[in-house]
């Protein structure tokens, strides 16, 4: 069954590159994304507020989901980011949550839940109508996150391997420096999950976010997440520099302070009181933090033959040239404490101004431009199969798969994430026959003697004496006295000669 009731209307790419700079400027789109959003998504509106669910009672009243459990446990705790209004009831938001998401589900049985699902469905509850709800939540599971829908997440960790070759490409230092104390960016892996939502800390810096993610492709998820790394550079070495590489997870895994610049009140309120709270400027002179994208040529990035990827629209609105780097703020001094005080924090607690959202977005603009998906060292196509969303999404309702056919590709991982290579080296071994050859200790030749020789041989005719004599005892039901037929044959006293010439020679 497709649930699409009717085709949405096309849009032109001028649409969506006058919705790209649109969603670069501060605020996103405002008020304007409850129409936006839908046209995006490619979603068609029900009649009435209550047409889909009228339709799911009919269709699916008695078939459950078998995620239905961990949505229930999923949704008794949301809205805790996001606080609803006082005079909202939270519990009534949390059965609609949960209303909507079981909706989903059971429309399209195929796909599976995973947490942190309800953080990117909430961002469209709390923004959307209720007529929308239902269709955009479908169309963004099927065409935009379907890949963490399967039975693994092991297309979120291909994300994370592209994530890793674009960080490399765009910082080879900084990257060499993360990947010390974490193979993957695993750090990552919340937001690249959950578009942001699980993290973010304010609905409308959230919904600025969904503004720049949902008009463009979906590999932008991963842009965005490198740039926030990016940008942390300074922090990372400070604790590197303290010896607190431990610590470079937690900083990774935390988003820094973000702000809007159109947001007012509570948001510039705490970005004028973090000035106010500075009155001891540092002694050394301000440094900027260096440059992480390096000037690309544009033989640098040759494109890979065979990859098509529908995912390198080009941004064709102008982006100012920026260098990804982190605040260029000084940091909050510490007082010396007294005798009685707690010891100082280390220099990395010390807070720092909060980074502008519309900064960071166009920086990750910037690192889409510089280093592309077809860019043959972030190896997009050998690491996504032809079935991951960053190859199936288009602009145009036409050229994606089908609801129905979408929902299928879920049952087939083989052809969304590729399997992990062993890396290849320049002379073209792989890393797994290196490490093989490594461990095979080359044979050495000893030199023997012959009085060794004597010695091995020895110890043969002893071992197959005493293993004749017990053999043979046994036959004779364990009686021993054939031995005495041996010694009167002088083989006993033989034993034992050479027994004490071997104990001699040892």
């Amino acid at each position: 069954m497709d649930s699409e009731k009717a085709t949405p209307p096309a849009y032109e790419d001028d649409d969506w590159a006058s919705y790209r700079l649109m969603s670069l400027s501060p605020g996103g789109f405002g008020a304007d994304r409850v129409e936006i959003w839908p046209k995006l998504l490619h979603a068609t509106p029900a009649t009435s507020p209550s047409q889909d669910k009228e339709d799911m009672d009919t269709e699916t009243d008695s078939i459950s989901h078998r995620d239905e459990k961990q949505i229930r446990l999923d949704t008794e705790r949301s809205f805790v980011l996001y606080p609803v209004d006082s005079k909202t009831d939270k519990d009534a938001l949390q059965a609609e949550l949960h209303e909507l998401l079981v909706e989903v589900f059971r429309r399209r049985p195929g796909l599976n839940y995973f947490q942190g699902y309800h953080d990117i469905i909430t961002v469209l509850l709390l923004t959307l109508p209720a007529e929308l709800q239902l269709s955009c939540a479908e169309q963004l599971s099927l065409q935009r996150v379907r890949d963490s829908m399967g039975t693994t997440l092991e297309p979120v960790l291909g994300l994370l391997r592209v994530m890793k070759n674009l960080l490399r490409v765009a910082d080879p230092e900084y990257a060499e420096l993360l990947e010390q104390t974490s193979p993957l960016p695993y750090y990552a892996l919340p937001n690249l999950l959950t578009l942001f939502s699980h993290d973010m800390p304010k609905l409308p810096l959230i919904q600025h976010v969904f503004d720049y993610l949902l008009c463009r492709p979906p590999i932008f998820v991963v842009y965005l997440a490198a740039v926030i790394i990016l940008s942390r550079k300074e922090d990372v070495h400070r604790l590197q520099e303290e010896g607190e590489e431990g610590m470079m997870h937690s900083l990774l895994s935390a988003l820094p302070d973000i702000v809007d610049s159109e947001l007012t009140g509570e948001s510039l309120d705490h970005e004028v009181k973090h000035e106010e709270e500075e009155p001891m400027p540092l002694e050394k002179e301000d440094v900027e933090a260096e440059e992480v994208i390096p000037n690309v040529k544009q033989e640098d990035n040759p494109e890979p033959s065979g990859d098509t990827s529908p995912a390198t629209i080009p941004v064709d609105e102008p982006v100012e040239e920026l260098k990804l780097e982190g605040p260029k703020s000084e940091e909050s001094s510490l007082q010396p404490p007294d005798e009685k005080s707690e010891p100082p924090l280390p220099s990395n607690a010390g807070k720092r101004k909060p980074q502008s959202l519309t900064d960071i977005l166009n920086l990750s603009d910037a690192l889409y431009k510089a280093h592309p998906p077809t860019d043959s060292g972030i190896q997009l196509s050998s690491i996504m199969g032809p079935q991951s969303v960053v190859f199936t999404w288009s602009p145009r309702l036409e050229d994606m798969p089908t609801n129905d056919e979408a929902e299928r590709m879920v049952g087939r991982p083989e052809l969304i994430v590729y399997p992990e290579r062993p890396p290849v080296r320049e002379d073209g071994e792989d890393e797994k026959e290196k490490t093989r050859k490594r461990r095979k200790r080359p044979f050495k030749k000893r030199k023997v003697d012959n009085r060794t020789v004597g010695m091995v041989v020895g110890a043969g005719l002893v071992l197959g004496a005493a293993i004749a004599i017990s053999v043979y005892s046994t036959r004779q039901g364990g009686d021993f006295h054939h031995v005495k037929e041996w010694r009167k044959m002088g083989l006993g006293r033989w034993v034992g000669g050479l027994l004490d010439v071997i104990r001699y020679k040892t």
